[in-house]
């Protein structure tokens, strides 16, 4: 019996050949752990200075302060990715990157 389990797939390493390949089978394995929308589309960090009529301990406000740190989760992990996924020779170029979209 097999197992289809995302953790599965293995992150080819980007060593500046076959780009092409690389892109396809990383855009794939982004979209199975559901990270590729926010590596596509990246996100706005939410300014704690603008608080858009919320008060600070207000139900909403604790909401989009969750909603925010899952985002940042979530890009953290599919920057981890492919951060993983690029050769040394590589990294130096995407290494002062913050966010997914950016790498």
């Amino acid at each position: 019996m097999a197992r289809s389990s995302s953790s599965e797939l293995r992150t080819p390493v980007f060593n500046g050949e076959n780009y092409e390949f690389w892109s396809i089978r990383m855009k794939t394995i982004l979209k199975s752990h559901g990270l590729w929308d926010l590596v596509e589309n990246g996100f706005e960090a939410s300014d704690p200075t603008k608080k858009k009529g919320k008060e600070e301990g207000s139900k909403a406000a604790e909401e989009e302060k969750s909603t925010s740190a899952e985002i940042l989760m979530k890009d953290a992990r599919a920057l981890g990715l492919i951060q993983g996924a690029v050769s040394d020779q590589i990294f130096p170029r995407i290494e002062n990157e913050e966010t997914s979209k950016g790498a």
